[in-house]
């Protein structure tokens, strides 16, 4: 694949001396492969106000893809007949000429500073989706790649690579946009291109710009452009990324419950309104958003606190009969590594644990475990939960982390829990872990999914996503494997969350990158603070700790822009201690350009969402708690094979790892 950051316009593109040309005519002249390559430009050159029809447009990249025999990527500010202001388009365009797809952007222009261009960003959006020999392509231009659920409806309408054209700038959110897009390649099996110019010239005044262009794997690090080089050319193999997608491991466009979050999109999505097209009715509107999103601070708010997460070693039960016995032993273990630090400070006002702190994973001792649910589980309240809150209230704290939890009203089941007791030990909080590796069929517990119907008639819709106000912030919490699954936090964002505590006990090795990436997404996109908390080994035999595979530390504390505060850099017991700013947080969601939030319209993707099958299905597991329907990643499996069967997917032909016919060398 050819990505260049050299500038272009539709008036010069096809002048034999544009630097395009140059770059690309070099960019062929180094390739092997015979026919048709990839190929992605950035935005265009030139401002709104110097837009052109999209007829020349289409025409200049028509020719330029058929010179050089190219599946042409471009965005570029274009006027569309009948309509009275310019728009930025997004254009896939295939060696023939033809246009193969085309799609507008979402989004307003917040990184150029809310243009006076029209957007959709309050209307269905239509997603289309160029199919080519050398992969199904989908183009999101600009900040469109930053919008979470945009990203997931066009891999769900089967887009396999992304061309993401853009004109990106230098300030203090560069990192962390850059970071989106590792992550959205990570959560959504699937390659992200960025093509961004490395100089702009509006108004007849030209301006550099930083080398960001690059090619965002599915999994490990992208490949980025050296200095002001005017390419990058990067190999990508398309068999690899299918066969990775019929794979139940870590695939999470086939395990998102999208019918799950597409009840709460319904209801909040509302009707369609026409997009402001001046300058300052964009500002306007998303002032209004803001105001209307608002929410008082709690009557006795801090503006500031220190947090502390625990990361704890944890004692691994061996048998059955071990499961209570060390419940108490990782109780202490807990609680003392809290005192060692000091937690009588008055400057300490939130304590997190780690997921399933007081067990362990229980998954080595089955994978049907449902008849031992009530040894597994604690209870609330229960003698282990109410030590937890007896230290809460006596050190004056919030307490969170992560437990097994059985409930009696569901028999023969255990739930993965997290909670939240206040500073005078009552229980505020209660969530049960939405997506977990149940779906692996190595962890056998209950997820809301999975019993849904019985469970949002018992609780009501709401009750998925708690959120506790506080005097220390909007708390929310999350589990682990959530954390690849970003409609989880932004509901519960969208529901005033501005800490996300997160108790985790996550794999560690070749997809550790795209972990770290999507959590650092989660604090960005949401403008919230992520308290992730993990484990800093397990104890397999008494006396004597050893990191594992998931658990070998890396507790962090995000910032509310995506920036790493604070990390623990090694596995063991460590308390990582930070600082939550709310006054800062709430500056910067008052802030249009930093609020992400604000321009979250479900009318976008809401049908999408509820189409069927989007993800695993609710309701798999109502009867049988002693089974396991998920064994082997059964029902994933299936998810990918109805993908395949409606062209979100595409199965891999046969043949070698690097099969000549499909691997892209340009």
């Amino acid at each position: 694949m050819i990505l260049l950051q050299t500038p272009w316009s539709a008036t010069s593109l096809n002048d034999k001396a544009s630097a395009a040309t140059a770059a690309v005519v070099q960019a062929r002249r180094t390739m092997t492969q015979e026919g048709p390559a990839l190929a992605l430009l950035p935005h265009a050159d030139g401002g709104e106000h110097e837009a052109v029809t999209e007829s020349v447009a289409t025409t200049a990249l028509g020719l330029f893809a058929k010179t050089h025999q190219l599946y042409l990527g471009a965005s570029a500010y274009v006027q569309v007949t009948g309509e009275k202001t310019a728009r930025t388009v997004g254009y896939v365009v295939g060696p023939d000429g033809q246009v193969l797809a085309r799609n507008a952007k979402v989004l307003p222009d917040i990184i150029e500073g809310f243009s006076d261009t029209t957007s959709d960003a309050f209307q269905p959006a239509n997603f289309a989706i160029a199919r080519t020999p050398l992969g199904n392509i989908g183009v999101l231009c600009g900040e469109d790649i930053l919008a979470p659920h945009i990203v997931r409806t066009i891999v769900v309408r089967g887009a396999e690579i992304i061309f993401n054209p853009s004109r990106e700038r230098s300030d203090d959110g560069l990192q962390s946009r850059t970071i989106a897009r590792k992550a959205r390649a990570y959560e959504n099996l699937a390659i992200v291109a960025l093509a961004s110019p490395n100089t702009v010239t509006i108004d007849g005044a030209s301006v550099s710009l930083p080398n960001v262009t690059a090619l965002f794997p599915s999994y490990g690090e992208p490949i980025s452009v050296q200095g002001a080089d005017s390419y990058l050319k990067a190999t990508i193999d398309i068999e690899d990324l299918r066969r990775r997608r019929l794979s139940p491991r870590l695939n999470f466009v086939s395990i998102v419950r999208m019918n799950l979050y597409a009840a709460g999109y319904d209801a909040a999505k509302g009707q369609p309104r026409p997009s402001p097209n001046t300058r300052q009715q964009w500002i306007d509107e998303a002032k209004s958003r803001v105001a209307a999103t608002a929410q008082q601070p709690h009557a006795k708010s801090v503006d500031s606190y220190g947090v502390l997460m625990c990361q704890h070693v944890v004692h691994q039960p061996a048998t059955v009969d071990e499961l209570i016995p060390k419940r108490q032993k990782n109780i202490d273990d807990a609680l003392d590594l809290v005192r060692s630090y000091g937690a009588r400070s008055s400057d300490l006002k939130l304590v997190v644990f780690p997921e399933f702190f007081l067990t362990g994973p229980v998954s080595p001792l089955g994978a049907k475990l449902g008849h031992i649910a009530d040894k597994i589980g604690v209870t609330f309240p229960g003698r282990e939960m109410d030590q937890i809150a007896a230290f809460a209230q006596d050190y004056k704290c919030y307490v969170s982390g992560g437990v097994f939890e059985y409930d009696p009203e569901w028999p023969n089941r255990f739930f993965n829990t997290a909670f939240i007791y206040d500073d005078t030990g009552k229980l505020i909080h209660r969530y049960r872990k939405i997506h977990c590796g149940d779906t692996m069929g190595f962890l056998p517990v209950t997820t809301p999914g999975s019993v849904y119907d019985k469970y949002v008639a018992r609780y009501g819709y709401e009750h998925l996503f708690p959120v506790a106000d506080t005097p220390i912030g909007r708390l929310a919490t999350v589990i682990c494997f959530d954390n690849n699954f970003p409609e989880t936090h932004r509901a519960m964002a969208m529901r005033g969350a501005e800490i996300l505590i997160h108790p985790t006990s996550e794999p560690h090795g070749a997809h550790r990158g795209g972990w770290d990436a999507a959590r650092q997404m989660r604090g960005f996109e949401n403008t919230a603070y992520v308290l992730s908390c993990g484990h800093g080994g397990e104890y397999f035999l008494e006396g004597r700790a050893a990191p594992s595979a998931r658990a070998r530390g890396y507790s962090k504390i995000i910032n509310f822009d995506g920036s790493v505060q604070a990390e623990a850099d090694t596995a063991g017991l460590v308390p990582l201690a930070g600082t939550i700013d709310l006054k800062a947080l709430r500056a910067a969601r008052a802030d249009i350009q930093t609020n992400l939030m604000i321009w979250d319209n479900a009318v976008v993707y809401a049908a999408d969402y509820a189409a069927s099958p989007r993800g695993l299905p609710n309701n798999i597991w109502v009867d049988d708690p002693l089974g396991n329907p998920y064994l082997g990643g059964a029902e994933i499996k299936k998810v990918a094979q109805h993908y395949v069967r409606d062209g979100i997917f595409v199965a891999p032909t046969s043949g070698s790892f690097n099969s000549p016919n499909m691997r892209v060398a340009g």
